[in-house]
């Protein structure tokens, strides 16, 4: 019982001093520091391969979207063919 006591005295002492409070705040800092970078560094790396699968879709999309132009365009060239008959 009476090493708990000391030992709690000891913790109170140490917390009451300006050198925990400055070890507290150093160690937060740092913490916080140290995750902002290695989130930096996943959000690059992320970007990258968010980067890499975008441009390995253009040759597909591409065609894809020709195609939907062609048929607009077919739809387009047909209506103004059936106005033009309906007037002669």
């Amino acid at each position: 019982m009476q090493f708990k006591k000391k030992l709690k005295r000891a913790y109170d002492r140490f917390m009451g001093s300006s050198f925990a409070h400055k070890s507290l705040l150093a160690v937060t800092a740092l913490t916080i520091s140290v995750g902002d970078m290695m989130a930096a560094s996943k959000g690059a790396a992320g970007f990258t391969k968010a980067t890499t699968e975008i441009s390995s879709y253009q040759t597909p999309v591409s065609n894809l979207m020709k195609a939907i132009a062609a048929v607009i365009a077919l739809v387009g060239a047909f209506n103004v063919y059936f106005k033009m008959c309906a007037f002669v």
